[in-house]
């Protein structure tokens, strides 16, 4: 059985994105990596016959589904300077005027990255994505019994999500 040469430590990540969250500000707790679903072309279409009247058929990829979105985590804070406040304003700016939002979705659309590395603190692998916005926000439950920090979820969606290394 081969070995991992490089083995990606999943504790080990960097989500930056532009101008909203990056360099020293940016600390996520989670990053959920979104799902490749490749549009398939042809798949019954027959295109040609083959002697003994045998048909083929071919499939062809027409690029992926949609739009991609991934989920991250961070922990709630009050804090100016905090991932949890810059994410909130970005959200805020997004958000629909009838929902209480500044309206400003086609202008807030950010670029960004997610960076894995390994255990020694090389980056081994990284996931780029392009015209992203925040279209979901959850709260973890307030609850008194509790012992853990209170979690943000944000939904990300983008138009363009590609792994470059």
């Amino acid at each position: 059985m081969p070995e991992l040469s490089k083995p990606i430590a999943p504790t080990s990540f960097y989500l930056e994105i532009a101008g909203v969250v990056d360099g020293e500000k940016s600390i996520f707790k989670s990053v959920k990596i979104p799902q490749y679903q490749p549009k398939v072309q042809g798949g019954q279409q027959v295109i040609g016959c083959t002697k003994g009247g045998k048909t083929i058929r071919q499939v062809n990829s027409g690029g992926f589904e949609g739009l991609f979105s991934f989920d991250c985590v961070c922990v709630a804070s009050g804090d100016d300077g905090s991932t949890s406040k810059l994410m909130y304003d970005w959200f805020k700016k997004c958000l629909p005027t009838s929902d209480g939002g500044q309206g400003k979705w086609a202008d807030n659309r950010k670029s960004g990255a997610i960076t894995a590395y390994d255990t020694d603190g090389k980056e081994v692998a990284k996931w780029e994505f392009v015209d992203a916005f925040p279209s979901k926000y959850k709260c973890a439950d307030l609850d008194v019994s509790s012992s853990n920090y209170l979690d943000e979820t944000y939904t990300i969606t983008c138009e363009k999500f590609n792994r470059t290394q």
